[in-house]
């Protein structure tokens, strides 16, 4: 297996704020911005496995996804990590069930 030290790529949007939630659920072990625009993001590996396999972006501008607190709250058990959208900033659906917030499924993290 080959091993990738990181990736690289340009900053858009609310990556840093994503990429806080990724680093403070231990799914990576940091990033780094450039001057020039771009992000370093470091890989988290144990045994030789990668933290993270998936990410899929749930939620898209021509068609958004909503859960309210009790969808979310039955949903949140099946998946890995869901980051959510919600009233409050983003976060991820354990934190936004302890907030008694719903909100926008902005991805699945695996």
């Amino acid at each position: 297996m080959v091993y990738h030290f990181g990736v690289s790529f340009k900053e858009v949007g609310f990556c840093t704020k994503f990429l806080d939630i990724l680093w403070k659920e231990n799914l990576i072990r940091g990033y780094k911005k450039t001057d020039k625009g771009t992000l370093t993001i470091f890989l988290r590996y144990h045994d030789g496995s990668p933290i993270c396999t998936r990410l899929v972006i749930l939620s898209k501008p021509c068609d958004r996804l909503y859960l309210s607190l009790l969808d979310l709250s039955r949903v949140s058990d099946n998946f890995g990590t869901l980051i959510v959208s919600t009233t409050k900033g983003i976060m991820t659906s354990e934190k936004a069930i302890s907030k008694g917030e719903g909100g926008e499924i902005l991805a699945y993290v695996g």
